[in-house]
């Protein structure tokens, strides 16, 4: 009986040390009252924040001690995910004695952040203390900045995205959902939006519509020439896109602008993957700067993204 007792209290004192010893995060209450204000430079524009919160006192004593704690800032813009959790580098600043800490944000701050756009993107901080490998918890976040009403964008295309949608190019349909692959009716209708805008006319309706669409949007996308159906007068608007689609609707777009080939730069690595009746289109929006590669290869057969596929029609407006 007294062996089972003492195994008893050892198993008891194992369970009772182990969160002591192994559990690293968490170690230390986190920074509170986080503050965010935007700043203006010299010229008047909005370019930087200020970032404050409030020191525990179990940090300020650990900080009177010369212990080397560091506040650790981390970053959210728009949709993507924290810096902390993509794995990319945080902020770093070591902790000087007083209730209050602050520093000052800007472009030069993160080394994936180009610049800081409050009118375009949203922006959310948080803090967590680090002294070697322990770290507390993170802060409340807080946010700045305009929320953008299209949601699940990636950061290297949110700009050209708000642009295109101040210009009316971003059909409702699509905003809730950037990343999606876009349909045959998705991208017609925003073909036939640049179209319009930088032809600055209202496009013809075709009298030949399809049976499964019928929307004016359609109507004028076969008229313009850029669209065919799939057989049995259907148009499967639901449909997803290839690459090389995408590329032969925008190159008879292209066409009917007036808007010619330049000087191609070279053939793709995967030329042979293009479809023959594609790659006249393929090479002629390349040479004009509308469709890019990957690592010198074209990618045919990938299903377009909403928004790879907005930005191409976007591009259009800006031809020359």
């Amino acid at each position: 009986m007294k062996k089972l007792s003492k195994i008893l209290i050892l198993f008891l004192c194992i369970l009772i040390c182990i969160p002591m010893t192994s559990y690293a995060k968490g170690a230390y209450e986190k920074p509170t009252h986080l503050n965010i204000f935007i700043q203006k430079n010299e010229m008047e524009e909005y370019s930087h924040f200020t970032l404050s919160w409030s020191n525990p006192k179990s940090i300020q004593d650990k900080i009177n001690k010369g212990l080397p704690i560091v506040a650790e800032i981390d970053l959210k813009n728009n949709g993507d995910p924290w810096h902390s959790e993509a794995k990319k580098p945080l902020v770093q600043i070591p902790l000087e004695k007083g209730v209050k800490s602050q520093i000052i944000l800007d472009e030069n701050s993160f080394a994936t952040v180009k610049e800081f756009n409050v009118f375009l993107s949203n922006y959310s901080f948080r803090v967590r203390y680090r002294l070697g490998k322990d770290q507390s918890d993170f802060s409340s976040y807080v946010s700045v900045g305009l929320r953008p009403n299209l949601q699940n964008v990636s950061s290297w295309a949110l700009e050209n995205l708000n642009k295109a949608n101040k210009l009316g190019l971003v059909p409702n349909s699509v905003k809730s959902d950037l990343k999606a692959p876009i349909s045959r009716e998705e991208f017609a209708n925003a073909l036939v939006l640049a179209y319009e805008k930088k032809a600055g006319k209202v496009a013809s309706l075709s009298s030949n519509g399809f049976s499964d669409a019928k929307q004016s949007y359609i109507l004028k996308a076969k008229e313009l020439g850029f669209i065919q159906g799939v057989g049995d007068n259907r148009f499967n608007p639901k449909g997803k896109i290839t690459r090389e689609e995408m590329a032969t609707m925008v190159a008879k777009l292209c066409q009917t602008l007036g808007k010619e080939a330049q000087e191609l730069q070279g053939k793709f690595k995967d030329d042979e993957s293009i479809s023959s009746w594609a790659k006249e289109g393929v090479y002629k929006v390349e040479s004009l700067g509308l469709i890019k590669g990957y690592k010198g290869q074209f990618l045919p057969q990938k299903i377009s993204s909403r928004e790879e596929a907005l930005i191409v029609a976007y591009g259009i407006i800006n031809l020359k």
